[in-house]
């Protein structure tokens, strides 16, 4: 009941939080990357986005980049601007800051009231303000196109064990409201994260004040907030609805006029039965198991996610539809007219099928992390004094002597392992980055199926 009950909340404002603005599809050769700190170093969201991209489009091959680094601001970004984004030669780059950048150890549990406190929380707006301007322009000078993402939000509302730093939250409204500001200024697509994921929080909170949208730290999403935020983006960018529609129809010479985005043949269409070849230029978006909350909380399957089946002029009774020989489940003749969404059925070949695609895919972004965890040590101001930088025991000796003078915190020293570690292999990964991303798209590639439809 608590279920149904918070997604009637979400289907009520899903719609309101889309833009309408000039957010368009990538296109073959589109080259994107998606610029910020650690919520887009994790990459859930727009791994989410590139296996709806390779799915949907599979013949519209795009390239997306991480270039977030966990913990970044504006003024990082404008520093690593040539080695670590432009390098890549984007058409576009996606842009999501602000987490950092309001400085979060200026809040606490209790509002302040501390002239000082107010205008150093004043200054970190108006020094983000400005670099992220900065940004835009670098890109939009080199015809780079850029989509603005408004900041997830901090939860400073639920009951966690996490300390609170109360007042961020409002903080990032402010950066998500300037994004508007400069979105206007500059003619530039922006997508907001911000309000649906607030809105969701608050509606989560009025039946458990524990959950959350973020992670238990209050500031990560995790995979259910990323899979908000993927289905946010794809429908701000007013992306298909539908991967297919099969019709088949006894009447309309076997082939209704209204199908789409397929090509059908060899049909036979009896009262008791049905036989016919379908192959669809997409496929199902396939989901797994940690996002069955955010199937929950938006309606990514109605609006992003129909494969529709429709299949008219068979006799009253009960039929079994298989695909390929294998079994998909048993239908009524209304049913299989009304139609039936394809999608939702994991045992579907077209499932299978994208489901290897994303096996493909972590095996990608499986690499991808290991290359953001290079970056993210070489992006520290320590290491900017090592004496080497192409000696891995020199970096190794180093580094380790930093760590041991300054007592870094125990994320830092689990980076410096997995950076001597990985950092002998940063060519074998990118190279395997690309081999991953040609296999992924092949695996994506269309097939004929063949369907029977049988009177059980």
């Amino acid at each position: 009941m608590r279920k149904y009950i918070l997604l009637l909340f979400v289907l009520s404002y899903s719609y309101c939080f889309s833009q309408t603005n000039n957010l368009v599809h990538f296109t073959k050769g589109d080259r994107v990357c998606f610029v910020g700190n650690s919520i887009t170093h994790s990459g859930q969201f727009h791994h989410n986005i590139l296996l709806y991209y390779m799915t949907r489009f599979p013949d519209q091959q795009v390239t997306f980049f991480n270039c977030g680094v966990a913990g970044d601001i504006t003024g990082g970004i404008l520093k690593r601007m040539d080695d670590d984004i432009l390098i890549h030669k984007p058409t576009y780059a996606v842009i999501m800051i602000g987490m950092n950048d309001v400085q979060r150890s200026l809040y606490g549990a209790k509002p302040s009231i501390n002239p000082d406190t107010l205008s150093r929380r004043k200054g970190a707006l108006i020094t983000y303000q400005k670099n992220l301007e900065k940004i835009i322009n670098i890109f939009l000078a080199k015809n780079i196109r850029v989509i603005l993402q408004k900041p997830t939000i901090f939860d400073q509302t639920a009951i966690l064990e996490c300390p609170n730093n109360l007042g961020v939250n409002d903080a990032l409204k402010n950066c998500a409201d300037y994004l508007d500001v400069l979105a206007t200024k500059y003619n530039l697509s922006i997508v907001d994260y911000w309000s649906i994921m607030n809105q969701i929080n608050t509606d989560m909170q009025k039946v458990d004040r524990s959950a959350t949208i973020t992670g238990k730290d209050r500031v990560h999403p995790d995979a259910t907030g990323h899979f908000v935020m993927a289905y946010q983006f794809l429908k701000t960018a007013k992306s298909p609805r539908y991967v297919s529609k099969i019709y088949i129809s006894k009447k309309e010479n076997r082939i209704a006029k209204n199908s789409q985005n397929c090509t059908i043949q060899s049909v036979v269409v009896k009262q008791n039965n049905a036989t016919f070849q379908v192959k669809e230029n997409a496929l199902p978006f396939p989901t797994v198991s940690n996002q069955e909350k955010g199937l929950q909380l938006v309606p990514f399957t109605d609006e992003l996610n129909i494969e529709m089946l429709q299949v008219s002029g068979l006799k009253k009774g009960n039929f079994k539809l298989s695909i390929d020989k294998k079994s998909i489940g048993s239908y009524t003749a209304e049913q299989l007219k009304e139609g039936i969404n394809l999608a939702i059925y994991s045992s579907t070949p077209q499932y299978q099928q994208a489901l290897n695609v994303r096996e493909m895919l972590e095996q990608l972004w499986t690499k991808e992390i290991k290359l953001r965890g290079i970056k993210f040590v070489e992006d520290q101001s320590y290491y900017k004094n090592c004496p080497d930088k192409k000696n891995i025991q020199v970096i190794e000796t180093y580094l380790d002597s930093v760590f041991t003078v300054k007592d870094t915190n125990p994320y830092f020293r689990s980076r410096l392992k997995e950076y001597i570690k990985d950092k002998s292999l940063e060519a074998e990964y990118i190279q395997q980055l690309d081999q991953y991303r040609t296999l992924a798209y092949r695996l994506a590639q269309p097939k004929y199926h063949t369907y029977v439809i049988e009177k059980e």
